[in-house]
């Protein structure tokens, strides 16, 4: 029998907080009894927050345990095949292999393509551009008016929804081949409920009669950087009830990976191996649901940038709920503390059960050139003045939270254009209003700025940011 645990580690992608009854959804027929089985059983993270809110900076942090100014990956176009990766850093599923593990992924992943973490990596039922492969008509899609993303809708079959195979592989490989004596890190990593927002029957009127909003709530933008991308998204062109609609079918197909999470963990335990296996759930990001006018991600607001994380294993690690402050990118030291493998000393962040939580913590969006835009992928989102579309990044304490424009068109910004965004969680958890015109704040504005910009000031940039080709491009 081996003397180092397994690791299962489930992940999902645009993955709300509030979407985890765990966590506290914003009604009580919502719930997600499956993932609440690793909650209650083990830690859940209340202030954890994803490195960029964005798939692949996001996941290249976490992969590499180092944050996008090192890695130089700020948007998606760091999965594109033209894109220049040459950054020299071990991820950590590289790492576990060299010191005895076997390494697999189900499902996406979602990286610049120099890097190739795992020794076996299976992307059944998580490919974006074969997710409506033998589909014969469009499930009433409600698509965003610029991205034209699929947020709302059912999966119209007849083919099996894609994810099933994902869940069944995963499962099939727990019954059959997860025994071996060598331990394994896996993971089974899931699109959902990235978009399509598409749940498959019965998921997909599970939660239809609730009493949705059918308005854009909330008041309006309170920085620049908000107002542009809630223009860019245009979420006002929404019918009342393609807003009610987007919001039953997300949380509907929430419920469906519950469901998923549940045969998963079933498969663990017939296999005997939940009190071998620490377990892992979270997300890369979360989603903007039209609060305020905003959809999809790229802004650092509490629907998008705090992401659910869940840590168990059974008999080790006492059930509880904690509050400190911490980031996607600390998992992996975190799990070479659990498991007894000694981290690589490229890796940052912390070990969440040894080390002290950090005052501060950061996050990054966009490279900043002459020729970025918002939606890459679309060609779509230029700066009112004709300017690229900026690099915001944000940082966090356990009381406030300060994002602002770092980079534009190739290089810092002035203080003028800073356009910053302070909120106070103690009097506005939601963290909607902006207090950094407010005198009373001035103090925390400055000490906050002084260490944001002094963290732009030490960023990798890449040697070239491509342009949108369909050759080249990967999926959002």
């Amino acid at each position: 029998m081996t003397t180092r645990p397994n690791i299962l580690w489930i992940m999902g992608d645009e993955f709300r907080t509030d979407a985890l009854s765990c966590y506290g959804t914003p009604h009580p027929a919502i719930t997600t009894p499956q993932i609440d089985r690793i909650a209650s059983a083990g830690v859940r993270f209340d202030n954890c927050f994803c490195n960029s809110p964005i798939c692949v900076p996001s996941r290249t942090s976490e992969m590499t345990a180092n944050p996008p100014e090192v890695t130089g990956v700020y948007g998606n176009e760091g999965s594109w095949a033209s894109y220049p990766y040459d950054r020299d850093l071990i991820t950590f599923p590289e790492h576990f292999a060299r010191n005895g593990y076997r390494t697999l992924n189900f499902g996406k992943t979602h990286l610049p393509v120099a890097l190739r973490p795992w020794q076996s990596d299976d992307h059944v039922g998580a490919d974006l551009g074969g997710f409506f492969d033998g589909v014969e008509d469009d499930g009433g899609q409600i698509l965003t008016p610029t991205l034209k993303a699929a947020i709302g809708g059912t999966f119209p079959g007849p083919v099996e929804f894609p994810g099933n195979k994902l869940t069944r592989a995963a499962a099939t490989w727990l019954r059959s081949e997860a025994a071996a004596e060598q331990p394994f890190l896996a993971r089974v990593s899931y699109l959902q409920p990235h978009s399509p927002v598409m749940p498959p029957a019965p998921y997909d009127t599970l939660y239809r009669d609730l009493d949705w909003p059918r308005s854009i709530d909330g008041g309006p933008p309170e920085s620049a950087f908000e107002q542009s991308f809630v223009d860019v998204m245009q979420a006002a062109a929404l019918s009342p009830d393609d807003l009610a609609r987007i919001r039953s079918d997300y949380y509907g197909l929430v419920r469906w990976l519950d469901d998923q999470v549940g045969v998963i963990l079933d498969a663990l335990e017939a296999s005997g191996l939940t009190e071998r296996t620490i377990i892992v759930l979270e997300a890369d990001h979360g989603v903007s649901l039209a609060e305020r006018g905003r959809l999809q991600k790229h802004t650092f607001f509490p629907e998008v940038h705090r992401i659910p994380r869940l840590i168990a294993w059974r008999g080790q690690l006492q059930p509880q709920a904690r509050a400190d402050l911490c980031e996607s990118l600390d998992l992996a030291r975190t799990l070479c503390g659990l498991t007894g493998v000694q981290p690589a000393e490229s890796f940052q962040g912390r070990d969440l059960f040894r080390d002290p939580p950090p005052e501060v913590i950061f996050s990054t969006v966009g490279y900043g050139t002459r020729d970025s835009y918002a939606l890459p992928n679309q060609v779509v989102g230029r700066w009112a003045d004709g300017s690229g579309w900026p690099r915001r990044s944000c940082i966090r304490t356990a009381r406030y939270r300060l994002d602002m424009t770092v980079r534009q068109d190739g290089a810092p910004v002035l203080p003028e254009k800073e356009d910053p965004f302070l909120a106070d969680l103690a009097l506005d958890p939601l963290e909607e209003a902006n207090r950094a015109c407010d005198p009373a704040y001035s103090a925390i504005l400055a000490d906050l700025r002084a260490k944001l910009l002094a963290r732009a000031a030490e960023t990798y940039e890449p040697a070239f940011v491509p342009t949108f080709s369909a050759a080249g491009r990967g999926v959002n």
